[in-house]
């Protein structure tokens, strides 16, 4: 991945009021007891999840009004920038309507929060609603919330445009727009109406999740990334804003309205647009009314900027256009879910975070509050003060300890009990930490002889967490040469544990889940920079979930703790010890562990699937893997069975395989659409298909016969098209091979793999030529590709009408000997 840029952020610091107000949850409504002033402290109950709000824009000395009657913009934002000034927080709309004139800034590390009503379960044009007035007439300008920074977040609200008629529709800017930093979390959103709903120049590490609504022009475009993202349950329909009319303004709209929106929508909306994306997870979307459910071209607006998509694509519906002949993902194509028929029918169900035992009144405590009193200033020992605020939550029965923004030094290892949560004020994940935020230190422990047994710096216990912060080392050397080894930052030790937004910044053993059993752990939005391992699963656990894990030595080296320590040194120094020694993803004695969206970036190796207690991880599913330049393996499989690896994307260019099996693993290993481009790979996969089983996307040819002018003996042109990888088509360097499609078809993307299943010294084809042809006769040249040293490249072509298909490989390289595994054409995508 490229290395994300970002501006180190500061802002001034100011204490945070230590008032303790609780809120108890009335089914999924979120009240909001009438505090005295808005400044927090408070704890909100806010569908089904738990929320920390450092300010309640409702109350003083805000006093936002929540009747749509007068213009709340003024008080919104300054509860932003207040929160802000604390170094970052969440700001909480209660349920309302709440009118806006200008527009609306989030400031980075801050949260608007609101109070959401799904639509599709009753909700329309209820909970928290921003209703726009700026921008009426044009798309230039500030939308209603614009230029969000990095590591800021929009949760939990419905957006209106009163003035939007759907019989006469007008332009508007878009209502949220983000800068070019990324790392932005966008999750629980209605657009009723908006002209164009969300426009990022960055993808960067974004996370856009349960986004409902009418588009009208634009749904999400964003133009280009150089970081993993994650999108999922994303659903543009008309039906939105026809179902909320009459909860929004006391009447539905007209036949004749209903069907002007429909017309406009059908002629104009792209329901995503995406540029250059340098990994994404993408999974659920739909876009029934629009044009064009999904666009991969050039950006208009960026027009230097690289097209290409490398990533994951599942259950995404509608019809799907990529135009524009230039480079992919490093000469690959994105993974489709979605065209591997062996698929169909499987669906990722994503976990729900656990809350803390109580949620009641009073179930808050705040640790920097009496009788706690932590200081929060990196300085003073505050290790006795939070271990009491959580001891005393767990003979309370549960409940939230609250550590405000500040960094809180421990020098004793720290245990969570059952039922309660430690919690930060981050309303959303923190990737890089470009300026100080709540901060678990760790001064103990350095240089430990027994740093995998060792207590861990957090260990939790049944059904506890840990939520909203930052672990540092900050006595581990940047010079990568004194790496010091440390215990694991976090250790499970109970079932129903949960780690949810959680920063480890330069962490020698991430997370421990195989010490103990920990049954259904949930893990969600970590991000890290890890010398040994990132998290570890075993000790026979059953049924955890994982999901949106992203570690990388970026983490640590752009993060602004260091920022007069980073030199273009030191970050490759760093970035070569992780790619000497980090695993990202352990998985030993474990059964039914479930994931989504697991990245890597620089490691050793990335999944490490081993046996742990006498046996390895058995029935586990991993869904939309993006794994990038591992050292050693992307994936090292020494034991385990029936593993499935659903939508996989690869890239390698280290001294080993991309997938590399040991004698002990039983299988199989199940790859459901994968894009794995291995550069200079120098041995063979060590598999049997009894161990592993490739199941990809069926293409034009899938199903056909094929024929060649030459091959060699014992070998048969039909092993290039039969979607088996231990087959394939060897002839003399100069041949083609030939596929009559059956009738005429347009073609706009073709994909070639070598034979690394058997043989890999020397067979990468460095070129090779797509001919086409409506007669069988009259053959014309539709591309000519470089596969750059990889095994396998896969590029889009101009649309082109073609029956017959000829691969013709002038210069496959090594011994001159063509060895094709895999011969692909593709059309338009449905």
């Amino acid at each position: 991945m490229s290395k994300l840029l970002a501006t180190l952020l500061v802002v001034a610091f100011i204490s945070m009021a230590a008032q303790i107000h609780a809120t108890a949850a009335d089914g999924n409504r979120a009240q909001v007891k009438a505090p005295r002033n808005g400044v927090g402290p408070r704890l909100i109950v806010c569908q089904g999840e738990t929320v920390v709000a450092s300010a309640v824009v409702t109350g003083a000395p805000y006093n936002a009004d929540k009747t749509g009657k007068r213009d709340a913009t003024a008080s919104i934002q300054k509860a932003l920038d207040d929160v802000a000034a604390m170094k970052g927080g969440v700001v909480f709309l209660p349920a309302g309507r709440y009118r806006i004139l200008g527009s609306l800034h989030i400031p980075y590390s801050t949260t608007l929060h609101g109070e959401w009503s799904n639509p599709d379960h009753g909700g329309s044009g209820k909970g928290t609603i921003l209703m726009a007035y700026s921008g009426r007439g044009s798309t230039s300008g500030p939308g209603l919330i614009q230029s969000m920074p990095a590591e800021s977040g929009l949760i939990g609200v419905s957006i209106w445009y009163p003035d939007q008629k759907a019989g006469k529709i007008v332009p508007y800017p878009p209502s949220v727009s983000g800068d070019e930093a990324g790392l932005i979390t966008l999750r629980n959103i209605t657009f009723y109406n908006s002209y164009s709903a969300v426009e990022f120049k960055s993808m960067s590490g974004n996370v856009v999740e349960s986004i409902f609504g009418t588009a009208l022009k634009q749904g999400i475009v964003t133009t280009w990334s150089g970081e993993v993202s994650w999108l999922r349950d994303v659903h543009f329909s008309n039906k939105y804003w026809r179902k909320a009319a009459v909860s929004l303004t006391g009447a539905a709209l007209s036949e004749s309205e209903a069907r002007s929106l429909d017309q406009f929508t059908r002629r104009e909306l792209v329901g995503i647009e995406l540029g250059r994306i340098d990994g994404m997870a993408f999974y659920g979307y739909s876009a029934d009314d629009a044009k064009t459910s999904i666009l991969m071209r050039k950006s208009e607006k960026y027009p230097e900027l690289v097209f290409g998509f490398g990533g994951v694509i599942a259950q995404a519906a509608g019809t799907r256009e990529e135009i524009g002949w230039a480079p992919w993902y490093f000469w690959t194509h994105y993974a489709n879910v979605d065209n591997v028929p062996e698929a169909r029918g499987k669906r990722y169900t994503f976990a729900t975070i656990p809350t803390a035992k109580r949620t009641d009144a009073g179930s808050l405590i705040v640790v920097t509050s009496p009788p706690y009193k932590a200081s929060g200033n990196g300085l003073a020992d505050d290790t006795a003060a939070i271990q009491a605020a959580l001891r005393d939550a767990g003979k309370r029965g549960g409940g939230t300890v609250y550590l405000p923004q500040g960094e809180y030094k421990i020098t004793e290892p720290l245990v969570i009990p059952r039922g309660v949560e430690l919690r930060g004020p981050l309303g959303t994940v923190r990737a890089r930490e470009y300026h100080e935020t709540c901060t678990l230190a760790a001064h103990f422990g350095a240089n430990t002889h027994n740093p995998e047994s060792d207590s861990a710096l957090v260990t939790l216990m049944d059904n506890s967490g840990i939520r909203g912060l930052t672990i540092a080392h900050p006595e581990q050397p940047f010079d990568a040469s004194r790496v010091q080894p440390y215990p694991y930052a976090i250790r499970g030790r109970g079932k129903g544990i949960w780690i949810c937004d959680v920063d480890l910044l330069n962490s020698y053993l991430g997370i421990d889940l195989a010490t103990y059993q920990c049954d259904a752990h949930t893990v969600v939005g970590v991000w890290g920079s890890v010398y040994k391992k990132g998290i570890d699963v075993g000790g026979g656990s059953r049924g955890g979930r994982l999901e949106r894990l992203a570690f990388s030595y970026g983490t640590l080296t752009e993060s602004g703790r260091f920022a007069s320590q980073v030199s273009k040194q030191s970050t490759q120094a760093i970035a070569d010890y992780t790619f000497n020694n980090s695993i990202h993803y352990s998985f030993g004695d474990c059964e039914g562990e479930r994931g989504w969206g697991l990245f890597g970036f620089y490691p050793a190796v990335h999944f490490h699937f081993y046996k742990g207690r006498g046996r390895g991880c058995v029935g586990a599913e991993f869904w939309q893997s993006i794994h990038d330049v591992p050292n050693k393996a992307n994936v090292i499989a020494d034991a385990g069975e029936n593993v499935d690896l659903i939508g996989y994307f690869g890239t390698d260019r280290g001294t080993g395989n991309w997938l590399q099996v040991g004698p002990d693993f039983a299988g199989p290993l199940n790859v459901f659409g994968r894009m794995v481009n291995p550069n200079f790979q120098n041995q063979p996969l060590n598999c049997t298909l009894r161990q592993v089983r490739f199941y990809d996307e069926v293409s034009l040819v899938t199903g056909k016969k094929a024929s060649a002018d030459h091959s060699l003996p014992g070998s048969s042109p039909d092993g290039a098209i039969d979607r088996d990888p231990t087959t394939m088509w060897q002839a003399p360097s100069g041949s083609y091979l030939e596929v009559d499609l059956g009738d005429v078809r347009t073609i706009d993307r073709c994909r070639v793999e070598g034979s690394g299943m058997q043989l890999a010294k020397q067979l990468n084809l460095l070129q090779a030529e797509l001919r086409v042809s409506l007669d069988g006769r009259s053959f014309t040249s539709a591309c000519v590709m470089d596969s750059h040293g990889s095994v396998c490249t896969d590029v889009p072509i101009e649309p082109v009408q073609a029956r017959y298909v000829r691969l013709y490989v002038p210069n496959p390289g090594g011994d001159d000997v063509i060895r094709v595994a895999s011969f692909d054409v593709f059309g338009p995508r449905k």
